[in-house]
C-alpha cells in the first residue's frame, strides 16, 4: 500500500472519531458508566494509534526508529483523546469523562503492544 493511501486511511479514521464523539446524545440525569462506552473509546483510539504507526513505519530508518514512531503514536493518540473529551463539553448530552479518556489510553497501549510485536518481527 502506498504512503499516500496509508495517510488517507489515517485521515479518514480521524474524521470518523471526530464525527462519533461530536454526535449529540440524549441527556439523562445521574452518572451512567458503561463498559460498552469505554470499549468503544479503546477501539477507536487503539485503531487510531495503529494507523499512525502503520503510516509512519515506512519512514523507519536509523534516525527514525520503531520506538520513536511508537512514542509519536502514543502522544498523538493521547492528545487526540484529550481534545475529543474537551470537544464533548460543547455537545448536547455529552460530558467530559476521565473514564472515557482512560479507555482511549488503554486502547492506545494495547495497540502499541500489538504493533510492536508485528513491526518488530517484520523488520527481523
Amino acid at each position: 500500500m502506498s504512503k499516500i493511501s496509508r495517510f488517507y486511511i489515517l485521515l479518514c479514521w480521524t474524521v470518523v472519531i471526530l464525527i462519533l464523539i461530536s454526535f449529540p446524545m440524549p441527556e439523562y440525569e445521574g452518572t451512567k458508566i458503561t463498559i460498552y462506552d469505554k470499549l468503544v473509546h479503546a477501539f477507536l483510539f487503539g485503531v487510531f494509534s495503529y494507523l499512525i504507526i502503520y503510516s509512519l513505519i515506512l519512514f523507519r530508518s536509523k534516525n527514525f526508529k520503531l520506538s520513536f514512531i511508537m512514542l509519536i503514536s502514543f502522544l498523538a493518540g493521547a492528545i487526540y483523546a484529550g481534545i475529543g473529551e474537551y470537544i464533548q463539553t460543547f455537545v448536547p448530552g455529552r460530558t467530559v469523562s476521565e473514564y472515557d479518556f482512560l479507555g482511549g489510553l488503554a486502547g492506545i497501549l494495547i495497540s502499541l503492544i500489538v504493533s510492536y510485536g508485528i513491526f518488530k518481527r517484520e523488520k527481523a
